[in-house]
């Protein structure tokens, strides 16, 4: 366990901790909730609230610095500590830990924090450990505490495996302040792993139960890689083709109606990206297999790349044993395993902080700010509450695509979509549409002959069937929601800067050529003329595509085509591209007269592209960067408010998002806002390096 983590871990009970107070006071330990504890004493659980009005054994860092309890304002009860008179900015409150721990265990660490300044400020609890060899300083744990209000901080501890310790000390300061700060309820304590219902690192030797599908294929420990400690789970073909699938039985694990995470850590060097899918198989009424695909992951070569998924067996389900499937998409020759965990849910609960400064409160003179969302997150009144606080404008992630509303020709789903457009007119959210004509997600049946079932040529006569089921989509589609979606994206990805003429080949253009482009717009228009019309796309910063997408924009409005803006999708990374050259694409684009910019799917990869073992201390430095180019994009959003008017997030938090092995988003998966947030409301709070 590392960094913040909001809510982590529950305190005890009042009747426990006043069972504790009764033990003290029999042992002769001190104050009621260990507030003070003897050199001898090494305890798994010690809590210091400041109800017996004692300071110790807290001390000052700085020379002028003066710790004294105060009863002016408490996280709970009557009193806390004071830290005042601090002179420097690492001027702090210690807490010596040496004869408090077990170097053998790992600890928690919490408690609570407040400061009334006027600015946001950035609070940081840290260690310094003494050993034979000298001194080491580790940040535990930063974030940023907004004023007037009491806040929770957590971290974690961990000496094992550190030899020769000679001194342990925990500080609590503020490095973008020397103003006075108080803290409560600090707890030390050691973790509890009890959540963890399997974790097998295979350094045992074992393949811990693990299956290939394919019986020839072979499955076997290896020390040829490995993401922690000497070895992981190799799984090789024996012959070309075969299924490279692995599977773990796990009998009676699940409980119908309990939430579980899965996660575990893959390693391919063999292909430039391979697709894993993860999910669940089991007996549906003891007869026929049923498989659910949990979560899919892109594993890029030579880089181990974490995959999380979620299960919860419905509440009528009646099965005991699943298998667990670990399914590579593509044939690849062999692949590694390593850090398979399974763990109970019901242990913690993510809960954001609703205090936090809104975005898009923040940003309401200039832009919309929005965020695309998967269905799920409707049905979270956490994620809703969450999307209610920062948001202005929603993009359904998946739901309002091609396969999703009409799956079967004629045979329409609103289902979903419906609750979309009935979500965001009951909380007052716009809603962008997302996205009317694309080369995936769009079923075959649009391609294929309805009477022959095989491939739609270009021949007028299958021009003639294509062009019929686009507009009928389309007007469909845009009617239903006519009035109540503001804007689509009406056509997505439509230009590959490789071909000589700049026009990707698909389906589409295989069939229609350039034709189709400016009749779904015009079928757009036809079926709401108050709708706004964008052509979406990535890497626009890309000069060779961004020229083609100029021209094509340029092209359809001097022909009068209704197209009313350009989306630029914006995934990038803290390398590429620069802010300029994403300057110079809204530059462009804002030349042509009439045209609006929606940035459509903004996120910014951190991990991409550094190799496959970045420590927390490099994490820190690359999320930094995150936040320092994220403001620096917003600055120039800000610049072309006239012709940006709105910026959305391809996804809610990080475990949300399709790239979240590499943490691109403004929270983390547990609600917290990352340095990326801060730095779009108040940069001054993220850190220099």
């Amino acid at each position: 366990m590392k960094g913040c983590v909001y809510g982590k871990l529950k305190r005890f009970s009042a009747l426990i901790l006043a069972i504790l107070f009764l033990v003290a006071i029999l042992i002769g330990i001190g104050s009621a909730k260990v507030s003070k504890v003897s050199g001898a004493t090494k305890k798994s659980f010690m809590e210091f609230n400041f109800e017996n009005k004692l300071a110790t054994p807290f001390k000052a860092s700085g020379k002028s610095m003066v710790l004294k309890i105060d009863s002016t304002t408490a996280a709970e009860g009557s009193f806390s500590l004071l830290a005042s008179g601090r002179k420097q900015i690492d001027d702090g409150v210690l807490l010596d830990v040496t004869n408090l721990i077990d170097y053998s265990n790992e600890y928690t660490i919490t408690l609570y924090v407040y400061h009334k300044s006027s600015k946001l400020q950035r609070f940081v609890v840290s260690s310094e450990i003494e050993t034979k060899s000298g001194k080491e300083n580790k940040l535990l744990c930063e974030k940023v505490i907004i004023p007037n209000s009491w806040k929770k901080l957590d971290a974690s501890l961990n000496l094992t495996g550190l030899k020769g310790i000679k001194k342990v000390w925990l500080k609590i300061y503020v490095p973008t302040s020397t103003m006075n700060f108080y803290i409560d309820l600090f707890t030390l304590k050691v973790f509890d792993s009890s959540h963890l219902i399997k974790f097998e690192s295979f350094e045992d030797k074992s393949i811990a139960g693990f299956i290939p599908q394919d019986k020839k294929c072979k499955l076997s420990v290896s020390k040829e890689k490995a993401y922690q400690g000497t070895h992981s789970i190799k799984l090789q073909q024996t012959a070309k083709k075969q299924n490279t699938t692995v599977t773990l039985p796990v009998k009676g694990t699940f409980e119908k109606g309990k939430s579980y995470s899965i996660s575990f850590y893959v390693y391919q060097p063999i292909l430039k990206s391979l697709n894993l899918a993860i999910g669940v198989r089991f007996l549906e009424n003891g007869k026929n297999t049923k498989e659910i695909v949990l979560g899919k992951v892109t594993v890029p070569r030579n880089k181990w790349t974490e995959t999380f998924a979620s299960y919860t067996p419905s509440l009528d389900s009646k099965v005991k044993d699943f298998v667990i499937f670990i399914k590579p998409l593509s044939d690849v020759s062999y692949y590694y395993l390593d850090n398979f965990t399974i763990s109970d849910d019901g242990w913690y609960s993510a809960v954001p902080d609703l205090d936090l400064p809104s975005l898009s409160e923040k940003y309401k003179d200039y832009f919309k700010v929005g965020v695309a969302v998967p269905y799920k997150a409707l049905t979270n009144s956490v994620d809703v509450a969450f999307i209610k606080r920062h948001f202005n404008s929603i993009t359904a992630e998946n739901e309002m695509k091609p396969e999703a509303l009409e799956p079967y020709e004629g045979t329409f789903n609103f289902s979903i979509a419906d609750e979309y457009l009935d979500f965001c007119k009951k909380n007052n959210i716009a809603i962008r549409g997302h996205t009317l004509v694309w080369h995936q997600q769009t079923p075959s049946w649009f391609f294929e002959n309805p009477q022959t079932g095989e491939k739609l040529t270009n021949s007028e006569k299958d021009k003639k069937i294509l062009l019929e089921r686009l507009k009928k989509y389309i007007q469909t589609v845009v009617s239903r929601y006519k009035g109540r979606i503001y804007a689509w994206d009406v056509v997505n990805e439509a230009i590959d800067e490789n071909q000589p003429d700049g026009f990707r080949r698909s389906d589409w253009f295989n069939i229609l050529g350039p034709e189709y482009i400016e009749k779904a717009f015009i079928y757009a228009h036809q079926a709401d003329p108050n709708a706004l019309l964008f052509y979406n796309d990535y890497s626009t910063e890309n000069p060779v595509k961004r020229e083609y997408i100029y021209k094509l924009i340029k092209d359809l409005k001097e022909k009068g085509v209704p197209i009313h803006g350009v989306g630029l999708q914006c995934h990038i990374s803290v390398s590429w591209p620069s802010v300029e050259e994403v300057e110079r694409t809204i530059k462009l684009f804002s030349s042509i007269p009439g045209i609006k910019i929606h940035v459509t799917e903004i996120d910014i990869s951190v991990e991409k592209e550094f190799g496959e073992d970045i420590d927390e201390e490099t994490k820190r430095y690359l999320l930094i960067q995150q936040a320092r180019k994220l403001k620096d994009l917003f600055e120039v959003f800000k610049k072309y408010k006239n012709v940006v008017t709105s910026v959305s997030f391809w996804g809610l938090k990080d475990d949300y998002s399709w790239l979240k092995g590499d943490f691109p988003l403004l929270f983390d998966k547990d609600y917290q806002p990352k340095f990326a947030f801060w730095s779009l409301i108040d940069p001054s709070v993220v850190p220099e390096e």
